[in-house]
């Protein structure tokens, strides 16, 4: 990988960093709140923006870890963090969502997406 695509990758993963902030904000405001999201005006757009963000950034740190070989971050790691981003990007707006469940995700998330954003 040339530096000009290490560049684009940290950029990437710095975004899905804030966005799963935003996720987690979104939980704290729709857990304690009397109002609800709308599923088309507020749920749908921020699920799909974070998976298309997922669908650019997957096949990129892929190819880095094939490149870079570190021995912490594996791809299942990467699968599960999509997984439980893409979960976690509609569960945020839902009251009934158990505190503890929503917090390892975003921990979990959090933690993979800091290792790659470290080693860049």
């Amino acid at each position: 990988m040339n530096q000009e695509q290490l560049q684009e990758l940290k950029l990437q993963t710095n975004h899905l960093r804030k966005l799963n902030e935003d996720a987690l904000a979104h939980f704290k405001y729709y857990s304690t709140s009397e109002n609800s999201a709308e599923f088309f005006d507020t749920v749908k757009p921020f699920a799909d923006e974070v998976k298309g963000k997922l669908e650019d950034w997957t096949p990129q740190v892929l190819k880095w870890l094939e490149w870079k070989k570190p021995s912490y971050i594996h791809p299942q790691q990467i699968d599960q963090l999509v997984e439980n981003f893409e979960i976690l990007s509609v569960t945020c707006f839902q009251k009934d969502t158990r505190n503890k469940k929503l917090m390892e995700r975003y921990k979990s998330i959090e933690y993979t997406l800091s290792l790659v954003d470290q080693d860049l």
